[in-house]
Order: C-alpha cells, then structure tokens, then sequence
C-alpha cells in the first residue's frame, strides 16, 4: 500500500501526513513548493511537486490509494474555489481510474449536502464541493466522501457525531479528527460511502465499525 496525499501542506493535509507516518503507511507528499520538502522528507514521504491547476498524473505513479484533502481557502474567491473544489477532484478521480487506485478518498464539507441553502458566501463553495464529490461518486473509482462540518484546529477529541446538513451553532471538529478518520478509512478499506460528521460523543472507532458492518 501506497498513500498519495494531495493538499499536504494544508492544515488538514499535515494532520493526515503525521497519522500516515505514524500507522507505518508508505506515503507520496504531493507539494506545489520545494521549500516544503524537509516538513514531509522528515516524515519519511516520498515527495513530488506538482501544480493542481496543471496536469499532475505524474504524481499516480507506483501508488495504490489517493486521499485529497486540498482545500480553497476561505478569501479566495469563486475562481479558487472552481479550481481546487471542483476541478483538481474531477481531475484527481480521471487519474485514479486510469492507474486502478483502489481507494480515493476526498474530504469534501457538510456544505456540499445542500448547497443552495447555505449563506451566499458558501454557495459557490458548497456547489463546486457537491459538483465534485458527484463526478467521484460516478466515476468508477472505490471512493469515500468525508463531509466534515464546521473545523477546528482543537487537538482531537476521538469522537464525533454523524450529520447531512449545516446547521447553526453546531459543534465543530477537529481537524485532527478529520485525518484520522481520513487515514482509518484507508486502513479499514471502506469504500463507496458518503460521511457526513460535526463534533460529537460517538468514538471514531465505533462509528467506523458500523459503517464496516453495513458494508458487508
């Protein structure tokens, strides 16, 4: 097993590369700056430098799962978001097919359940997240849509709750949380599963091993 992470210089991308290299899963670090490399070489990654706004196959070589956790940032702007939310996933989900991934799993947001009813600063980004997350669900590739809800950068609480909409005032997760429930799913095989999560009290492990059990 092979892990290319894409987004590892993000701040969810970090947590997942400390998880990877902490379960001894072999890993590729795709970065679009040199000047990461020693942060992810330390970590043992193998890195590759590649632009998500350009062709970057290159980076699917000798690689058995793919987890993107690339991400626009929140300032900039409809045409970011176009690229990175929508574009680079669609792209990621062709190169995966092409190489036979076995698993792709994508953190996407609780947005992307309903993207129309979200406030018109997240509509745009809600859409092209739900956008993309429906071209990997069609695209033929085993998949897992992580649809985390409001982040944190909080240290992880090992628990969260299951939930399909954005809501007000609703607890937020850690990011920590996130890439461990990202790096598990690649453990644990799980495929072909949409979920959505907040803040919670369920332990992650317990909620994984249900989602195992209704896969079988």
């Amino acid at each position: 097993m092979k892990v290319l992470l894409i987004g590892a210089h993000g701040r969810t991308g970090r947590h997942i590369a400390r998880q990877l290299q902490h379960e001894g899963i072999a890993f590729k670090a795709l970065l679009r700056k040199s000047a990461h490399k020693p942060e992810f070489a330390a970590l043992g990654a193998e890195i590759v430098l590649g632009d998500l706004t350009h062709d970057f196959s290159h980076a699917f070589d000798d690689i058995t799962h793919v987890i993107y956790a690339a991400g626009s940032a929140e300032t900039e702007g409809v045409n970011e978001e176009r690229a990175i939310d929508r574009d680079a996933v669609e792209r990621t989900a062709d190169y995966a097919k092409r190489r036979r991934v076995q698993q792709l799993v994508v953190i996407s947001a609780i947005s992307a359940y309903w993207p129309e009813a979200n406030p018109l600063a997240l509509k745009h980004y809600a859409k092209m997240k739900r956008e993309s997350d429906d071209y990997v669900q069609k695209r033929g590739v085993p998949y897992v849509i992580l649809r985390p809800g409001p982040l944190s950068d909080e240290a992880a609480s090992g628990t969260i709750a299951l939930a399909s909409e954005r809501s007000a005032n609703v607890p937020a997760v850690s990011r920590e949380d996130v890439a461990r429930i990202a790096v598990e799913s690649v453990k644990r095989r799980v495929k072909d599963k949409v979920v959505g999560f907040i803040g919670g009290d369920a332990a992650i492990d317990d909620v994984l091993d249900e989602l195992e059990a209704l896969a079988s």
